[in-house]
């Protein structure tokens, strides 16, 4: 016979009792952010309502709970304001309290992840949303207050596994519910996906982040996978039809492939990819210019050449031309005397 899942709620006082004192322990944590933040007592408010509570108001508009429970009487607002003055007015910074807050923070949240899931089963969910709104009555507030704080959730990555003990609690619930055992396992759940999360954040366990699973191939590991592919292509085609597929050089680009025995990777990467000269991506290196620190002028003015001497291989301009036929001796430029061509002789 199952058990009626409201009864971990609503006439279970232990468990409605360790509901409030995780409303009052997440309040606290969060009114340990805000002052780190530097917030003053409204913020300290806010935050610590949201945090301890904003995951439960999620599940509740969810599920068609009018008014949501933290809204249905003072004890949870009560609650949640009285951790974060108590971070308000208690400055503590030891480890040792750290520590305490982090542990007694676990403890809410598997504790929060088996109560979400219990009341979702009892309004008539599928196991499988149940577990999911459980899951988010118990990371739903810290997200929420992350995202208020201007810092990405704890939970995407990095931190301790917050969300996946509240999976494990979630889950076990369910078949505490499902299984029809007495209420008090539901406790045995919540040890479960507390110490999972209290062991990942003594050990730094994390789950593996996206680059820790993507595969790079090397340029012969990619040649053999080309090969492999297009023998198989051909095989294919050749049951398929009962031809033997044929080659052909101009119209396939792996063509010599199957001529050349066993070129370097470094080559077959040049054919695969396309070289310099049919592809037009590569470009002659041109050398390297040192500007000074400072203002650069986009246009630099060239400087100014010698003019050459007429009549010089670097003269465009001959030596009798007509305009010197035409410019009479002394107009522009007097002619040397003596003393002054033995000088430069």
């Amino acid at each position: 016979m199952l058990v009626d899942p409201l009864e971990l709620l609503v006439t279970n006082d232990l468990l409605r009792g360790l509901d409030l004192a995780g409303v009052f322990i997440m309040g606290v944590a969060a009114g340990a952010l805000a002052s780190r933040l530097n917030f003053d007592a409204v913020g300290f408010a806010i935050i610590g309502i949201v945090a301890g509570l904003g995951g439960g108001i999620v599940r509740d508009l969810i599920i068609g709970v009018d008014p949501p429970a933290a809204f249905d009487g003072p004890l949870y607002l009560a609650c949640a304001l009285a951790g974060s003055a108590f971070s308000y007015l208690i400055a503590a910074e030891a480890t040792w309290w750290r520590r305490a807050v982090t542990g007694l923070d676990i403890l809410a949240m598997a504790l929060w992840a088996a109560t979400g899931t219990a009341k979702s089963i009892g309004y008539g969910l599928e196991p499988l949303p149940a577990v999911l709104l459980g899951v988010t009555s118990a990371v739903g507030g810290g997200v929420i207050r992350d995202v208020l704080v201007g810092r990405v959730p704890a939970i995407f990555g990095g931190g301790p596994l917050y969300a996946t003990g509240a999976l494990v609690t979630a889950v076990a619930t369910w078949g505490v519910v499902a299984l029809g055992l007495p209420s008090a396992w539901v406790l045995a759940a919540v040890a479960l996906g507390a110490l999972l999360a209290g062991l990942a954040a003594w050990r730094r366990w994390h789950l593996p982040s996206h680059g820790e699973w993507q595969v790079t191939l090397s340029a012969s590991q990619m040649k053999s996978l080309v090969r492999r592919v297009r023998k198989d292509e051909r095989h294919r085609v050749a049951l398929e039809t009962g031809a033997i597929p044929v080659v052909d050089e101009s119209v396939d680009d792996f063509a010599d492939d199957s001529t050349i025995p066993d070129d370097d990777a470094a080559e077959f990467e040049r054919r695969a990819l396309g070289d310099g000269e049919s592809a037009g991506t590569a470009l002659p290196p041109e050398d390297p210019v040192d500007f000074p620190t400072g203002i650069v002028d986009a246009e630099p003015t060239p400087a100014p050449e010698d003019d050459p001497t007429p009549g010089s291989p670097d003269s465009s301009e001959p030596l009798d031309s007509p305009a010197d036929e035409d410019r009479a001796p002394g107009d522009d430029e007097r002619e040397p005397d003596a003393s002054e061509d033995d000088g430069r002789r």
